[in-house]
């Protein structure tokens, strides 16, 4: 019985003599500081947007005809001169070309009896003008025809450019109306950027401020682009305004979409690390040392970025800056301290 009494008091002596000196202390919080600094982050505007192509051409042909084969498929990149899609003459087509030259033939034969018929004084010279217009109707239908390309057992639909695929509207076999979309093609060595920006920040985008763009898709690297210029109206899908930029060809893939930074100025005050300050009710605050208490100093967030926030305020430039540790103060608290090593080197960076 007295073993089990002694060994609580046992370890709890053995803790108390291997503790550190703070934490000796009752009511002494451990907290990291460094020497207040002046220094800058950039003011930056976002966006979101999707790489589109520079150029999206719809292909057809302007004649009736059927689809013979389809020698490409959605997604498929190609090169200028590229054969895409058969295209053969549909079988109405090929009727109506047939019955164009028996017409023709009718006409000319009907025109030479009507031309020997006058000479016979048998036929009138209105009869003759009458077969004279109806062989040159005859000739311009064939002629019309033969244009269209209706007489064509086979003719292939080449790339117009360098690009890729992004929709074919047939399938092998199907009959198809002269002007009907086949394919839509994009020119994938230009692409284009619009990246919807906030209304309230459009003033401060403008043509000619480099832009970093990266993409949500895992393994994407980031790459930089410049605007090139700002929309003059209000997306009424995204209530957003457009700014418009070019992409580096190769950087991005045709519809991946993309997070843009856009910097157009920069904060400048106080440079602390963003966890370093509070908020309430009141404002947000840091805390500073002064005689081994924390004292609380109310200050303005004047800009921020991942790492670090940008203060207005009276802060003591003589007096440590509580860079970690100040969530368990109170103003007044005792506090002992700790160098927080490499801070302010990182905060300048």
């Amino acid at each position: 019985m007295l073993l089990r009494g002694f060994l609580p008091v046992a370890i709890g002596l053995a803790i108390f003599l291997h503790a550190p000196a703070w934490a000796q202390v009752k009511g002494v919080a451990l907290v990291k500081v460094d020497d207040p600094m002046q220094g800058t982050i950039p003011k930056i505007v976002h966006g979101h947007g999707t790489v589109l192509p520079q150029t999206i051409k719809t292909e057809s042909f302007q004649r009736d005809g059927q689809v013979s084969d389809i020698l490409v498929e959605v997604g498929e990149q190609f090169k200028m001169g590229d054969p895409l899609l058969d295209f053969g003459a549909s079988p109405a087509a090929v009727v109506a070309y047939e019955q164009a030259k028996s017409a023709l033939r009718l006409a000319e034969g009907t025109r030479a009896r009507a031309a020997e018929l006058v000479k016979l004084k048998l036929a009138t010279a209105d009869q003759l003008d009458v077969a004279e217009k109806a062989l040159s109707d005859a000739q311009l239908t064939k002629l019309m025809l033969e244009k269209q390309g209706a007489i064509k057992p086979s003719e292939i639909l080449e790339a117009p450019f360098d690009g890729v695929v992004v929709a074919i509207a047939v399938a092998k076999g199907d009959r198809i109306a002269a002007g009907a979309t086949l394919m839509t093609l994009a020119q994938t060595d230009k692409l284009r950027l619009a990246v919807g920006i906030e209304p309230s920040d459009i003033e401060k985008v403008k043509p000619g401020l480099p832009v970093r763009l990266v993409s949500p898709l895992s393994g994407r690297k980031p790459f930089k682009a410049t605007v090139r210029s700002v929309g003059a109206a209000i997306d009424p899908k995204t209530r957003l305004v457009p700014a418009f930029m070019d992409v580096p060809r190769d950087s991005a893939l045709a519809g991946e979409n993309v997070v843009a930074a856009i910097p157009v100025g920069e904060f400048r005050g106080w440079l602390v690390p963003r966890d370093a300050v509070g908020a309430d009710k009141k404002s947000a605050y840091v805390f500073q040392v002064d005689e081994g208490h924390a004292k609380r100093i109310d200050v303005t967030v004047v800009g921020s970025d991942n790492d670090n926030s940008v203060l207005s305020g009276d802060i003591n430039p003589d007096l440590k800056l509580v860079v970690w540790g100040g969530y368990q103060l109170g103003d007044g608290d005792a506090v002992r301290t700790q160098a927080a090593q490499g801070e302010a080197e990182n905060r300048n960076q």
